[in-house]
């Protein structure tokens, strides 16, 4: 007995450690009220580069997501952390790769990361979470991982779906359009914390437009000449919208809206033909662009388009930067503080953006995360500049990975690979690839904490 006891608190001990380091600095963490604007992200589940209206969308009427963009900052190259669900949700919440989690399935947390909402709730912010989460249950709940509030489900929800409050057994049913009724939730927290003068943190999940596409009639009506799994995945699309504009409605309303961001994106890729990148790929794979924006009234110039490439690991970075939190003993970071960006001084990233992932299960060459190689086991993706590298997994011992290099801007759909004609440029980015991919395994194995 004694062992087991001992074990357990072996494994608790870097959880411990981050607690006791943030109760004690939480006083050096918080800032002056006026310097701390209010945050919310907003993830939509399967939504696509295109799936808007802004972006020529053929058929989606998206009038308030089209009023961000206008008077926002549109991220004409944000690409997802991964190719699914689990591991943009992580990517968002710890500004690191995917890969750097040892928790099984991909995209898990361990206890001991440290999210955004453990980070700001040290510097005097509310922090709630509201729908899908998506990246771990019990020690790893919303709750467990620095939200003060959450009202959640652990995966998607359709129409009739009921979220779970907080770690209780108590269950809230959702009427009608969920995205409308989990944002109706939002607001509700949004006017408590007005009332205390508090900055607040918020993770909006929505549990659409994933599979199996299901929206209320009033969403759906406008689509009726459609095929109606179109119409229905278009109607789910149409609610994401509505509930962005009682969102930015009600910001304005209470008079807080110049001083709130709001982030929105999706968790990877498009799923439909309407929703893919100019390459034609999406959910599924790697190196893939999805749905970016942010709106910060005063502080950000809107009518602005950046083809400054971005991704899912900057959100974590930026808002610290722009809370100016600064956690200790932070493990690896993967994404950057794209503030220079949010105040038109950004001229080119800083850093590139890497991307990995191994076969899947059932396919040539799978193997379990503990006897991956991280480098020849696994596709690996990295775009530094203009260039974009991808490699290939060797699935056959001894054949030779496929390489590719496309220039991002002069070939966004990536249809002549130029690799043969820069050699150079290929071996340097392929030697930061591997590199990479090598303190990714590094994470993997626990090194981080």
């Amino acid at each position: 007995m004694r062992s087991t006891a001992h074990d357990k608190a072996r494994r608790n001990q870097p959880l411990l450690l981050i607690a006791i380091l943030f109760a004690f600095l939480g006083s050096e963490l918080a800032l002056a009220a006026e310097s701390r604007p209010n945050m919310i992200v907003v993830v939509a589940d399967d939504m696509g580069w295109r799936d808007a209206g802004f972006r020529g969308h053929p058929h989606l009427e998206t009038p308030n997501l089209d009023s961000m963009a206008a008077g926002g900052l549109v991220f004409d190259y944000f690409y997802a952390a991964q190719q699914s669900c689990s591991p943009g949700r992580y990517a968002i919440l710890t500004g690191r790769a995917p890969f750097r989690t040892g928790r099984h399935p991909l995209g898990n947390m361990r206890p001991e990361e440290v999210t955004i909402a453990r980070a700001l709730h040290s510097a005097g912010y509310a922090t709630a979470h509201f729908g899908k989460w998506h990246v771990g249950r019990g020690e790893t709940s919303p709750v467990k991982m620095g939200f003060d509030q959450a009202i959640w489900k652990k995966n998607f929800y359709e129409l009739g779906a009921q979220l779970q409050v907080g770690d209780t057994a108590e269950q809230i049913s959702l009427e009608g359009d969920t995205s409308v009724a989990t944002m109706a939730l939002v607001l509700d927290y949004i006017r408590q914390q007005v009332e205390k003068e508090r900055p607040f943190f918020i993770q909006v999940s929505f549990g659409s437009p994933h599979y199996p596409h299901r929206a209320p009639p009033e969403f759906t009506e406008r689509y009726a000449g459609l095929p109606r799994r179109d119409a229905q995945f278009l109607g789910e699309i149409t609610g994401i919208d509505a509930a962005m504009g009682a969102l930015r409605d009600e910001l304005r309303a209470l008079e807080i809206a110049e001083e709130t961001i709001i982030w929105f994106t999706s968790d990877n890729g498009g799923i439909m033909p309407d929703s893919l990148e100019p390459t034609g790929k999406g959910k599924g794979d790697i190196g893939v662009r999805t749905v970016g924006l942010l709106e910060w009234p005063r502080h950000v110039e809107g009518g602005r388009t950046t083809n400054i490439p971005a991704v899912h690991m900057d959100i974590y970075p930026t808002l610290l930067d722009v809370a100016g939190v600064t956690v200790p003993s932070q493990p690896p970071l993967d994404g950057i503080s794209l503030r220079p960006l949010l105040e038109d001084a950004m001229a080119a990233r800083s850093k590139p953006i890497g991307f990995m992932l191994r076969a899947r299960q059932g396919q040539p060459g799978h193997k379990g995360l503990d006897e991956l190689d991280f480098v020849e086991d696994t596709e690996g993706v990295w775009i530094d500049g203009r260039y974009k590298l991808i490699v290939e997994r060797t699935p056959v011992p001894g054949r030779r990975p496929t390489v590719a290099l496309y220039d991002i801007y002069l070939d966004p759909g990536e249809e002549e690979n130029i690799a043969p004609s820069r050699p150079e440029t290929v071996k340097t980015m392929r030697s930061s690839l591997d590199t990479w991919r090598r303190s990714l395994r590094s994470s993997h194995v626990g090194n981080d904490f």
